[in-house]
């Protein structure tokens, strides 16, 4: 079973826990994980149970409780962890920033703070509402195109794989409304302590995204109190961006933002910075 395993990288002194997305797998970092050990870093990806695909939901404070676990793991084979998440794995991570204080930096993934994006449908309005009802309602939400991805080759591929073996590297295909509603709970849990955030932080989010609203990722961004914090805003991509048009931009801009931040942790070069920048790096600061 695809959600059993852990991707478990071992590297050298300086870690990465990396989050993946609600009811999907570490399949969807999985291609981050190898860059960031290509790079010299130790990465843990879990799958956690109880939010990952194909495991029976379970509240959201015991996702954050197996989250706080697995960088509690890393902390103890490594001197210095950051963390990135990707949707509500960046929530995730957010939330864990405000039960540690040690976290060398976070890299936030399309964050996950709404559910608003262009193509989520018009009653999602009324999520909220249905955690008010005294029973329970067993509905699952079926994935459909463009599945958080603009490229369309990418697209096709997601597409059979989901109709093959209902699963593939975008997640499941179908994600139950109990997740979505503890989804819902940490994403308000989240949002009272935002200002409480004083690690260093990177965010990238696709202007196009069709499932989290680019507004929601940057009323979260201007609310972190930390002294260092970047915002990458990213114009060919849609939700899935570790998968998408822009992914090697993703890679290589969370890659250097971690390694600066150890740097400047140890006050010394301990990784070395890059003689060049990507190229579409370059191509959007000169669109800027």
């Amino acid at each position: 079973m695809i959600t059993q395993s852990h991707i478990d990288l071992k590297a050298g002194a300086h870690g990465v826990l990396l989050l993946h997305g609600l009811s999907g797998s570490n399949l969807e970092v999985s291609r981050l994980a190898q860059r960031l050990h290509l790079e010299g870093f130790s990465v843990f990806a879990p799958n956690i149970q109880g939010y990952c695909f194909e495991t029976d939901c379970t509240p959201y404070t015991q996702w954050l409780d197996s989250t706080c676990e697995a960088f509690l793991k890393l902390k103890k084979e490594c001197d210095t962890v950051s963390v990135c998440g990707l949707s509500m794995g960046a929530t995730l991570a957010l939330a864990l920033s405000q039960h540690f204080e040690d976290i060398n930096s976070i890299a936030l993934l399309a964050t996950c703070m709404d559910y608003e994006g262009w193509a989520v449908p018009w009653y999602q309005v009324f999520l909220p509402i249905l955690n008010f009802l005294p029973f329970q309602l067993n509905i699952d939400f079926h994935e459909e195109p463009p599945f958080g991805v603009k490229n369309a080759e990418i697209r096709s591929k997601m597409r059979h794989s989901l109709l093959r073996k209902k699963y593939a590297e975008i997640g499941g295909n179908s994600i139950p409304l109990n997740k979505i509603q503890e989804g819902l709970k940490l994403i308000n849990q989240t949002k009272k302590f935002i200002d409480s955030v004083h690690c260093p932080v990177l965010a990238i989010h696709a202007i196009e995204d069709e499932i989290c609203s680019l507004r929601g990722a940057e009323e979260m961004f201007n609310k972190i109190n930390s002294k260092k914090k970047e915002f990458i805003y990213l114009d060919d991509s849609y939700h899935l961006i570790t998968i998408d048009n822009q992914r090697n931009l993703v890679y290589s801009e969370t890659t250097l933002f971690m390694k600066d931040c150890v740097n400047q942790k140890l006050g010394i070069d301990y990784f070395k910075k890059p003689h060049l920048i990507h190229p579409e790096a370059i191509r959007l600061e000169n669109r800027a």
